[in-house]
């Protein structure tokens, strides 16, 4: 058996069992494209913004009690705490992000809320890149979606390499004839 047709028999199997994830990704990468459609605004604040010298910031505690609690007042939500907390200096704000895909920007100064969204493009992101997985098997390594990057990266590098080879060999044998 050739390198040719060993390459042909290699590239045929991995394409076919991977043709599924390869296709989720070009999908979900297809509707990155677009993440501010998934994204729905329910209050917005355009009289107020950050303070772009941000020189005194209220503590992160305070800061959250208060967006906290404006969340909840203007999502009809029943939030304790934010998951994640995001300081922009240069725009004055402070971003905190919930469960569900809430997020609500802050002035870092007074607290008094300038943005909230909830955010539906999350779950393509996670699919995008793998992240489901490690929510699916609860794992706090992220080692699922390493795993799964890894692979699928190593299998379109093999499927590049032998996919050129493949239209490649052809054209060198026509030549040398």
């Amino acid at each position: 058996m050739s390198l040719l047709q060993k390459f042909r028999n290699l590239h045929k199997k991995f394409a076919s069992v991977l043709f599924v994830f390869f296709f989720l990704i070009g999908l979900t990468g297809s509707l990155l494209s677009f993440k501010s459609v998934f994204t729905k605004v329910i209050f917005e604040n355009k009289e107020i913004s950050g303070d772009s010298k941000l020189t005194a910031i209220l503590p992160l505690d305070s800061l959250e009690t208060i967006a906290t609690s404006t969340l909840n007042e203007k999502a009809n939500t029943k939030f304790k705490k934010s998951e994640k907390v995001e300081i922009k200096i240069a725009k004055g704000t402070v971003l905190f992000y919930y469960k569900d895909a809430y997020s609500i920007q802050v002035n870092g100064a007074s607290g008094a809320p300038i943005l909230i969204e909830k955010k539906f493009g999350g779950i393509i992101q996670d699919i995008h890149d793998g992240a489901i997985l490690d929510s699916l098997f609860t794992n706090k390594l992220s080692l699922s979606k390493k795993v799964y990057s890894i692979i699928m990266g190593l299998s379109l590098l093999l499927l590049t390499i032998t996919g050129t080879y493949m239209w490649y060999k052809p054209k060198m044998i026509k030549k040398n004839r």
